[in-house]
């Protein structure tokens, strides 16, 4: 019970810091705990101060949580399989509240594993509405093959990207485009957190993802182009995608890291979980 006072108070204050209304500043609310601990994925008992309903803010905290982690697989980078023959472009696309250094241990084995690779971190950390983020990545991939002269490239999406990704190949004129989509911990049906957290920090993309949305009906009453080869890798122990199986996508290669704990973040520098994003790209 002290404990989760001592949270209430905490979270009051950094309520009042973040330039909330004196009325919510004096007390927190039981959603807000809700939201703060799942963006926390945990508790947000050693949050540090700032505006904790901007996505920046959150983007600085998940990079500060997890430098170290991602500095030794960026730098200790192990033998790999035989690079492919003919190097082509994979588009590697952050999630909601991603900064693009998560993505640099993937980056550099694909490159030792012979690929090229673009790396786009979506403006405001991809917090926006998600049907303009998915027109902003069909740009996005328009300049990269008008820059290297190819005809399609391959996407590695994490999270929300994964979404985003999946929407502009199935409507936006992306399966001409694409070869190989692998997405990873991705929410593609939606999280039933989401309105929740949508109404405490008024994140557009939230909004999209919750369950039954316009958005989440656009990705997933579209058909799955026989033409690109999906892949949906996913966790089950996720401290953020639950329940599981909505990364479920029917029709593609759906691989599952269920057996102990993997977590969240740990996809994005993991090399065993690489190496099966790997497999997905040259199958």
């Amino acid at each position: 019970m002290l404990r989760h006072v001592s949270f209430v108070f905490a979270l009051s204050l950094m309520t009042a810091c973040s330039g909330a209304d004196e009325g919510a500043a004096t007390s927190a609310s039981s959603d807000e705990l809700i939201s703060c601990g799942w963006l926390m994925g945990g508790t947000c008992e050693k949050l540090p101060s700032g505006n904790w309903r901007s996505p920046q803010f959150w983007g600085q905290v998940y990079l500060d949580k997890y430098s170290a982690k991602l500095d030794y697989a960026s730098t200790h980078i192990e033998a790999g399989p035989t690079p492919i023959t003919t190097p082509r472009t994979v588009l590697l696309i952050t999630g909601v509240g991603i900064k693009k250094e998560f993505m640099v241990p993937i980056q550099k084995r694909l490159e030792r594993d012979g690929f090229d690779t673009a790396l786009y971190e979506p403006a405001n950390l991809l917090s926006g509405d998600l049907e303009n983020e998915s027109k902003k990545l069909a740009t996005v991939v328009d300049n990269i093959l008008k820059q290297t002269g190819e005809t399609t490239i391959d996407i590695l999406a994490e999270c929300t990207g994964g979404v985003i990704a999946r929407n502009y190949i199935q409507s936006l004129g992306g399966d001409t485009k694409i070869e190989h989509m692998v997405t990873f911990v991705s929410p593609q049906h939606g999280l039933p957190i989401a309105p929740l957290v949508h109404a405490i920090v008024g994140w557009d993309a939230l909004r999209d993802l919750s369950p039954g949305s316009t958005f989440m009906h656009t990705v997933n009453d579209a058909q799955l182009p026989s033409n690109v080869k999906f892949t949906s890798i996913y966790t089950c122990t996720d401290e953020y995608i639950q329940p599981y199986k909505t990364s479920n996508i029917p029709g593609a290669t759906n691989i599952d890291l269920c057996h102990g704990f993997t977590g969240h973040f740990q996809t994005m520098y993991d090399p065993s979980i690489y190496m099966i994003m790997h497999d997905a790209l040259v199958k």
